[in-house]
């Protein structure tokens, strides 16, 4: 994903919610937002949201911060679709998991925890609680069923997963490729949609397509076109790409973008199966499970990248804007 642009897309989305607004009531008297109810609380949470699959905190601070009607005027783009996203992802990951508890998602735009202080996360899974914490608006866009499905292979699948490029790729994989996610495409504006349209990232229904945008952002980074440029790795550290980087890949320096392609690859070649029964392994490990090495594999799947690139006419200038 181009996150200044997709930052972009969504500071104008909250402009013209600020100005006008998105229908859910308005008053302090407030009892349902998208059809559920709001029910008061005491202490830190004002307000507490049942819905099947989660249970929303909403913290006093933060509806202080952005004001009462504009703080539930963009809960309501949530909740109008949280529930058939995560439904969604526990479809994707059916078979694979055992019971699914309801999870606490908490507000925390006001900064109260370090991670949110922090600002390296919109949004973020804390898996011995289990939660989720809500931080930025423009990023728990992007990240809420992203963090969903962290809880659902970190807390309710059978199968172990260690490492950073397993935990982001499968949440990758799930949110972006298997799932809808509607709650990310109700912040693309117009203006948005249209410029990915016109640069070949459309879908049938000429919504923004998230598999086209991230393969050619993968493609990017396997063309030399990053080097130079800082990124986030899988570990969530930020470094600067090099040409070693690009000739000799790393599967803990890998991009989001990368990372959720070929895990993506992964599964289409080898099948769900033996890719999330083998989610603790490490680089050396590839030829042992898949009977290639890992830079094998990587630059196989890169070249079917590119190729799918060509093929559905991807016009990577849509970057620079």
């Amino acid at each position: 994903m181009n996150r200044r642009f997709f930052g972009k897309a969504v500071a104008f989305l909250l402009i013209l919610t600020m100005c006008f607004g998105f229908g859910c009531a308005k008053k302090n008297d407030t009892k349902t937002i998208a059809g559920y109810a709001l029910e008061p609380s005491e202490g830190t949470y004002a307000y507490v949201i049942h819905t099947p699959h989660a249970t929303w905190h909403l913290a006093a601070a933060d509806i202080e911060l952005l004001g009462e009607e504009k703080f539930f005027e963009g809960l309501e783009l949530f909740l109008e679709n949280q529930e058939a996203d995560f439904t969604d992802a526990i479809a994707a990951l059916d078979g694979y998991l055992d019971e699914v508890p309801v999870i606490d998602i908490y507000t925390d735009l006001s900064g109260r925890t370090e991670e949110a202080r922090s600002g390296n996360f919109g949004a973020y899974c804390r898996w011995n609680v289990p939660c989720i914490e809500l931080y930025q608006p423009d990023g728990a866009f992007e990240g809420l069923l992203h963090e969903y499905v962290h809880y659902l292979t970190h807390c309710c699948m059978r199968c172990e997963i260690v490492g950073d490029f397993w935990s982001e790729a499968i949440a990758e994989y799930v949110s972006k490729f298997a799932c809808k996610n509607r709650i990310l495409h109700s912040a693309f504006t117009e203006e948005g949609r249209t410029i990915y349209a016109e640069h070949g990232f459309a879908d049938a229904d000429g919504d923004p397509d998230l598999k086209k945008i991230y393969c050619a952002a993968a493609a990017a980074y396997r063309d030399g076109s990053m080097v130079g440029q800082t990124f986030t790795v899988v570990s969530q550290a930020s470094v600067r790409m090099t040409e070693r980087m690009v000739e000799h890949p790393m599967l803990t320096m890998l991009s989001y973008q990368e990372t959720a392609c070929f895990f993506d690859w992964l599964v289409e070649h080898y099948g769900k199966d033996l890719v999330f029964a083998n989610m603790t392994i490490g680089q050396g490990d590839f030829k042992d499970v898949f009977g290639e090495d890992f830079e094998t594999l990587f630059f196989n799947w890169a070249a079917d990248n590119q190729a799918l690139c060509e093929e559905n006419g991807l016009n990577r200038d849509v970057w620079g804007n």
